[in-house]
């Protein structure tokens, strides 16, 4: 299995990445590989990430995914967790120490 997070959390590696994927072929008519990625999200998953959404308006906030990896490019969500946080437009930080620790 695997746990995310969604929030303001890894801005630098998704806009490297970003990067890396439309300067290949520049300028050129070369078709690049197809890597879109299929997520299915649990309508429970779903339902607990649009309240937590809304209860922290007008912040940002961060929390958990759970799910399995179904192939290379298909994720699938089962649950979300909240996580206790503070935020701004500029960054996300959770409260709990034990939510940093890698």
């Amino acid at each position: 299995g695997f746990v995310g997070g969604w929030g303001g959390g890894g801005g630098k590696h998704k806009m490297a990445r970003f990067q890396r994927i439309f300067s290949q072929g520049q300028g050129t008519d070369t078709p690049l590989m197809d890597t879109a990625e299929h997520i299915h999200i649990s309508s429970l998953a779903l339902l607990k990430m649009l309240k937590h959404g809304r209860a922290g308006v007008p912040m940002e906030v961060m929390g958990l995914m759970l799910g399995d990896f179904v192939d290379d490019y298909t994720v699938k969500v089962v649950d979300v967790f909240a996580m206790p946080q503070s935020g701004t437009g500029v960054a996300v930080e959770a409260v709990d120490h034990a939510f940093q620790t890698k």
